[in-house]
């Protein structure tokens, strides 16, 4: 994870100065899916995870087509929930690699790609007991819309349609299908003062 994170930061500092590659980051939180498990707590609300859960942090960079408004975005990161109680704590994980193509018009963009969810796991342990489930590298779908209320920023919906398989068991599935909320970050570009 640490790896490939590096490796795209650097791939990005290389690129930066070029007119039509920009650095961005990412941050979305998504709802939605199978319930994996579900947390018992004695003085406050019982907390669920589910497979479309989670707080996503990505990095990546845009390609901008000024003549076709097409956008291209490839994105790399780290999407987790997690929950402590009083006698053990849970993770819920995977890194996500996203390609998107979004066509942009006046302040909207809109479109979907493929993402890649590597490594998901939910790991925990409660008192003696342990909680340990591996799924497969999962392929799915994702549709997103975005709003730029200012120029290097926007904020909108994405939908992601993907299903997990455990590893231990294939004939067990959970449903990873979320609607999130997602604002993205652009840096450089024709606009920007620091160019």
């Amino acid at each position: 994870m640490k790896k490939i994170i590096l490796t795209l930061l650097v791939a990005l500092s290389t690129f930066a100065q070029a007119e039509n590659l920009r650095p961005l980051f990412q941050l979305s939180y998504d709802l939605g899916g199978d319930d994996l498990v579900t947390i018992a707590h004695d003085y406050e609300r019982d907390y669920t995870i589910s497979a479309g859960d989670g707080l996503r942090f990505e990095v990546g960079m845009a390609i901008d087509n000024p003549q076709t408004n097409v956008e291209i975005q490839f994105l790399a990161g780290y999407k987790f929930d997690s929950d402590n109680a009083g006698n053990g704590d849970i993770l819920w994980s995977s890194v996500p690699l996203t390609a998107l193509a979004l066509v942009e018009m006046q302040n909207w963009k809109f479109g979907g790609g493929l993402t890649y969810h590597i490594d998901p796991k939910l790991h925990g342990t409660f008192g003696q007991d342990s909680i340990d489930y591996e799924f497969e590298n999962a392929f799915g779908g994702i549709l997103q819309i975005q709003y730029a209320p200012i120029y290097n920023f926007n904020i909108g919906l994405r939908a992601t349609f993907i299903d997990y398989t455990l590893e231990s068991n294939p004939t067990q599935t959970a449903s990873g299908n979320s609607l999130g909320l997602v604002g993205t970050f652009k840096f450089g570009g024709s606009r920007s003062r620091f160019r």
